[in-house]
């Protein structure tokens, strides 16, 4: 008697990836050149550079009161009113990458080069998510990369996968140009995919809904850096559209973002970033996906959700094994209708950590974090976490 076999789609995920890196390490292998060099673990064709690599992470968390999201601490997962606090331990290695490079000289259009990088944090246990793949060519960069008005150079090293959640972290599909300047810095200007979340409050006007949006969105940097550090000031302008009585509306968004470090001596450094604007919640690390760009104001109109906070850190080295971050950010949303309480969002965090560097390829790592809200409901609440890190880059 036969039987069919549906395939697990996560197993599917990692097996696919798996296959794509064996595949693509016998290709290279075939035509190895000892003669050419990339890294010293990169695979050398007669034509291509591939260079395979990643990191496999394990996370451990303790969480006191217990917030909805066991990856990351994401400030609007906290806990309000009468939500569990109940206490939870969970282990997790879905952080972990893959990644690969590969590049080859053309002689039309110089270095032409590629980059792969995909995490385990997709919907279900082990779902592969993409996080990068893009296309370089001269200045412009296709593909999906972080936003043009996003600053990575401002990333303080903490455990927490997001990064601070007052932050501005967003990767996006996108085509971007960016032009170096000679003793300055360079500048950066991107079209990219838009992904406007509204929230929609039926009882306030159940005419209004979401709907596709109609134009990219368009972002833009001017980074100067020196010995002394680097500032960036970036920008975003967009539209999100909205349907009222199967009629397309829109309204104007846009922000700013300004953020930068200064070095303190030789290793050690002070981080900063501050954002602001009219309906960019979507470039908001914990607040993507949320509904938090716009909000049904009744009269046929959508509200943008106006926000404004950031973070700023230290980082410290103790000696060349060991170094730690602190971190604190705030955040404030606000609309203009009055269907909630408060109609006002405020949150607090702040994280402190230790390090230590076993090896070069090897850390072991151990934080605390602490965040508070107060939600748009007029709840309040707060959440503490420790959690511990164990990383190996391949």
């Amino acid at each position: 008697m036969s039987q069919n076999y549906t395939m697990n789609p996560s197993l599917r995920s990692i097996l696919s990836i798996i296959f794509i890196l064996i595949g693509s390490m016998l290709y290279a292998q075939s035509s190895l050149s000892a003669s050419d060099s990339f890294f010293k673990d990169t695979i050398v064709t007669s034509k291509f550079k591939v260079s395979i690599g990643g990191q496999m992470r394990l996370n451990g968390f303790y969480d006191f009161n217990a917030l909805q999201n066991s990856e990351s601490f994401n400030i609007t997962n906290i806990p309000t009113g009468a939500s569990n606090t109940s206490p939870r331990f969970a282990l997790s290695v879905r952080q972990s990458r893959i990644s690969l490079d590969a590049g080859y000289k053309s002689e039309k259009f110089g270095n032409i080069y590629t980059f792969f990088e995909g995490d385990f944090l997709g919907d279900g246990p082990l779902d592969f998510r993409l996080r990068h793949f893009w296309i370089g060519i001269k200045s412009f960069r296709v593909g999906q990369d972080w936003s043009a008005f996003c600053d990575m150079d401002v990333w303080p090293d903490v455990i927490d996968f997001d990064g601070p959640p007052t932050g501005a972290w967003a990767r996006s599909a996108q085509v971007k140009y960016t032009k170096q300047i000679e003793n300055f810095g360079h500048f950066a200007v991107a079209f990219e995919s838009p992904r406007a979340s509204i929230t929609e409050v039926p009882v306030v006007d159940s005419t209004l809904t979401s709907t596709f949006q109609g134009a990219p969105d368009l972002t833009s940097h001017l980074n100067y850096k020196g010995d002394w550090g680097h500032i960036q000031l970036a920008m975003v302008l967009r539209r999100i559209n909205f349907l009222v009585e199967e009629k397309t509306l829109a309204n104007n968004a846009g922000g700013l973002s300004l953020s930068g470090h200064f070095m303190l001596g030789k290793k050690d450094k002070f981080l900063y970033q501050a954002n602001g604007g009219s309906g960019i919640g979507s470039y908001l690390v914990s607040f993507e996906g949320g509904g938090y760009d716009a909000v049904t104001k009744g009269g046929k109109e959508l509200s943008n959700i106006k926000s404004l906070g950031g973070y700023c850190a230290y980082e410290k080295w103790w000696s060349d094994q060991f170094k730690s971050t602190l971190v604190y950010g705030y955040m404030h949303l606000e609309t203009e209708i009055g269907y909630t309480i408060d109609d006002t969002f405020n949150g607090h965090y702040s994280s402190a950590n230790l390090f230590w560097l076993m090896d070069e390829n090897l850390t072991l790592g151990l934080e605390g974090q602490y965040g508070s809200v107060n939600d748009f409901s007029g709840q309040s609440g707060d959440a503490a976490r420790i959690q511990f890190m164990l990383l190996f880059n391949f």
